[in-house]
């Protein structure tokens, strides 16, 4: 049995069987279509190549409109869809009009997606992602793993779509006890190294003043919390995980989304992978999970994949 085999047997239920690749026809949806189908490849997946046209004037072909907007659409479905790279890979092309979030949760539950992928211009924020306000309803409400591609991306890199050294960053929250699952799923790959990540942000430390600072004690204190996460990080992977590699874990101190993109940065990661529990409302603190997520996407030169619970 392969390692791919032994693993996905231990992760029964943790798979990408379907990919819904959403696309604008952007650069940002062709560096994500890199990564839809590399993902694809080694998993054995189908992917749905989605495009909306929405009701309103569409950003992209502003000069188009009605039924012409209807055939350049599919000209541009059909493009992608015949490239050379899809070759071997089951896929099927999907146009629809309509709200784009409607349409992508329609086609969510009815091809039974596990997994959906974004482009992302990531300007300032969610709200200027490649696809509006609609990518964050997608990472809030997506009964699936999200993984978006960024802007930041390294362009070489992104024509392979490989992940070589996964970026497996927790807070300890259940979502992402259900991230770590993918995760292994990935890290059984060969070539695969994973790094287990927790951040602890700023805090005072308890002293004689209210601007206490004494390096000695905060070294030490700092070198007692490192030993005691690294324990907890050892013990979230199962006795039976079957890896490509020794995993790897770093403990570090700064906020939360900076303490992630640096290590990611300095280890050179393919992929961070992060859990997010989904928000009661759409707004969201800034220092909540979520909101760390959103910071993380937005800034990252590797994919993000994102995990609700």
């Amino acid at each position: 049995m392969t390692t791919h085999a032994l693993v996905a047997e231990q992760l029964a239920g943790v798979s990408f069987k379907n990919i819904l690749l959403a696309t604008d026809f952007s650069g940002a949806s062709e560096q994500a279509l890199h990564y839809a189908v590399a993902i694809a490849r080694r998993q054995g997946s189908k992917i749905f190549l989605v495009h909306v046209i929405r009701p309103e004037l569409d950003s992209v072909i502003l000069e188009l409109s009605g039924q012409r907007r209807q055939h350049h659409a599919e000209r541009q479905l059909e493009t992608m869809a015949s490239r050379s790279q899809l070759n071997q890979i089951p896929h099927e092309t999907l146009l629809r009009e309509g709200s784009v979030w409607d349409v992508l949760s329609a086609v969510i539950y009815r091809q039974d997606i596990d997994l959906v992928v974004l482009g992302t211009h990531g300007r300032s924020g969610l709200k200027k992602l490649v696809l509006g306000s609609v990518a964050e309803q997608v990472l809030r409400r997506a009964g699936c793993p999200v993984l978006t591609v960024g802007p930041h991306i390294n362009a070489t890199l992104s024509t392979t779509g490989e992940f070589h050294t996964i970026l497996f960053a927790t807070d300890f929250h259940p979502a992402s006890k259900k991230a770590l699952d993918y995760a292994l799923l990935f890290a059984g790959e060969p070539e695969v190294k994973l790094i287990l990540l927790h951040v602890m942000p700023p805090t005072a430390l308890p002293g004689p003043g209210r601007n206490f600072y004494h390096e000695e004690a905060i070294n030490k204190w700092q070198a007692a919390v490192r030993a005691t996460i690294e324990e907890k990080l050892q013990r979230l992977l199962p006795a039976t995980a079957t890896l490509w590699s020794e995993p790897e874990f770093e403990v570090g101190f700064d906020f939360i989304a900076d303490g992630i993109l640096k290590v990611a940065a300095a280890r050179k990661a393919d992929l961070i992978m992060t859990g997010a529990k989904r928000p009661l409302f759409v707004k969201v603190s800034a220092h909540s999970p979520r909101a760390v997520s959103y910071e993380v996407i937005r800034q990252a030169n590797c994919p993000v994949l994102t995990v609700s619970a």
